[in-house]
């Protein structure tokens, strides 16, 4: 393996990868060496991550169960407030049980050694998340995947291997395109396939829904209908870790199979404190829903004449898909030079050819910084048409 060349040829590609220091707290607004920047780069959909009554609940919890839980949740690492915390999700989220893992990547690849036999065949949704996607692929079954939304492939595939034992996985909102899984379909389907079906809904909880419970709430999906439901708190609720929810069998099957969880350090017992306050936070954000819906209608508003491609996506995930690589970076660089901050997302995190600006649309914005976030995606584009 020759990595210098690897590397070479990356930048060539305009591929290569580098980090961005941000000296401040996440929000609408951030700071790069000391410059202010409108950040349309976050996962913070609710503001929360600097939210000053988190912070507060943190320090306490701190104060209360120090920096770190020093061991696995199956030795001595299962403190209060992770009990505390999987209780409090099995309420909001209407499921027998919760399972809390450190972080989204483990709680999607549990699922590998807790639920797939060598006979499981997995279906997975073309544009799953990548820990879905590596779940499948570390695991004794066999992986099989079907167009992006797609039923009726879903369904063929279903009928093909309906001898196997069958597991279904996607994502709830998909957090490339914004759009969301025909659940309702989906789920009926497995019904009547008898196939097991697994939902990550990082991108939806917190935002969709009633009590922000995310897709399922929405759609008026029960435990029976999805047996499993992924998500995480590095999204709406504003820290880092997650969790899987369903019947108290399913949950005690991660406990006692799942080399994540066994075989590695509990979540922060502060950050699982915290996450119990952020779950109230949540259920009573409704004005911070409808926020972000109103500025999605003043984004689409301000560039509906604008002559560019974009998203059909009603979400507060915008993508704006230009394609070529290379004008995608300079796009993004532009907009950068106007104190805004839009990544480009270049394969292999999409397909190739759809290179694209991810715009996250969140509670903390304004009206105004939408507005100008519009024009000047306007101007970018026009410079580099």
């Amino acid at each position: 393996m020759n990595l210098q060349e690897e590397f070479k040829q990356r930048k060539a590609d305009n591929l290569f990868r580098e980090r961005q220091v941000i000296s401040s707290a996440q929000g609408a607004l951030v700071k790069i060496n000391d410059e202010e920047y409108i950040n349309f780069s976050s996962n913070d959909y609710l503001g929360l991550a600097n939210n000053a009554e988190l912070k507060s609940c943190m320090t306490e919890a701190i104060n209360k169960y120090g920096i770190g839980a020093a061991s696995s949740q199956l030795l001595v690492g299962h403190l209060t407030p992770h009990s505390d915390l999987e209780n409090k999700l099995a309420q909001f989220l209407n499921r027998e049980a919760a399972l809390v893992f450190p972080t989204g990547y483990q709680a999607n690849l549990a699922i590998a050694s807790a639920l797939i036999e060598p006979d499981t065949i997995i279906l997975q949704d073309k544009l799953n998340h990548a820990s879905l996607i590596d779940s499948a692929l570390l695991s004794k079954g066999k992986l099989v995947r079907y167009r992006h939304n797609d039923t009726a492939h879903l369904k063929n595939l279903l009928e093909k291997h309906k001898q196997h034992n069958c597991l279904v996985m996607t994502d709830g909102v998909f957090s490339m395109d914004g759009d969301h899984a025909p659940l309702k379909e989906i789920a009926e389907l497995c019904k009547t396939y008898n196939a097991f079906l697994i939902v990550d809904d990082a991108h939806g909880l917190g935002i969709l829904g009633k009590t922000g419970a995310g897709l399922l709430e929405e759609l008026e999906l029960d435990q029976k209908q999805v047996p499993l439901l992924i998500g995480t708190f590095g999204k709406s609720f504003g820290a880092s870790g997650a969790f899987v929810s369903g019947s108290r069998l399913h949950i005690e099957a991660f406990i006692q199979k799942a080399r994540t969880y066994i075989y590695t350090t509990a979540l922060l017992p502060a950050i699982a404190a915290t996450m119990v306050r952020a779950i109230d936070k949540v259920i009573s954000g409704d004005h911070l829903r409808k926020n972000i819906k109103d500025l999605i209608v003043t984004y689409k508003n301000e560039t509906k004449d604008s002559g560019l491609k974009m998203s059909e996506s009603n979400s507060h995930i915008q993508p704006l898909i230009i394609g070529e690589t290379q004008k995608t970076l300079a796009i993004s660089k532009l907009l950068y030079e106007k104190k805004i901050l839009v990544p480009a997302i270049r394969p292999p995190t999409v397909a190739k050819n759809t290179s694209r600006l991810r715009i996250s649309i969140t509670a903390a914005h304004t009206k105004a910084q939408v507005e100008a976030l519009a024009h000047n995606i306007k101007d970018a584009t026009s410079t580099n048409g």
